[in-house]
């Protein structure tokens, strides 16, 4: 029985089994490696489109009338004045006659509501990342 393992031992047996362990190791090297060179890549690219979303909006920042800013002010400034004279005719029943919208009665609360629950976290994020 040692005889027989002796045999195949130096037939070149255990070179084989050798080099092919070698060669699925250096394949998972490799695979692990390509993987994280993408996730490194990911990560860049990721980084460097913060880097410009930041950099529109200080250039929007400086300027009042910034595309988003009237795109909000659009829809914003008409729904508040909607709301608060319905509002002040409510409390005050002023009979004003204000048309019923029901659109502006539904979603017009949570719109205006998200806008200014939104911009206020994202100016508070900034704030926190410019600091540190």
């Amino acid at each position: 029985m040692i005889g027989w393992l002796l045999r195949i031992a130096s037939s070149g047996f255990l070179d084989r089994v050798l080099r092919h362990l070698e060669s699925r190791m250096s394949s998972e090297t490799q695979q692990t490696q390509i993987s994280a060179d993408l996730a490194a890549e990911e990560i860049r690219a990721e980084i460097d489109a913060r880097r410009q979303a930041r950099a529109v909006l200080l250039a929007e920042s400086g300027h009042f009338w910034s595309a988003g800013r009237l795109g909000r002010m659009l829809f914003v400034l008409p729904l508040g004045l909607w709301w608060a004279a319905v509002c002040l005719d409510s409390v005050f029943r002023f009979g004003w006659a204000i048309a019923e919208v029901p659109v502006l009665r539904d979603w017009g609360g949570a719109i205006v509501t998200s806008l200014f629950l939104v911009d206020g976290a994202r100016s508070v994020m900034r704030g926190i990342n410019s600091r540190s």
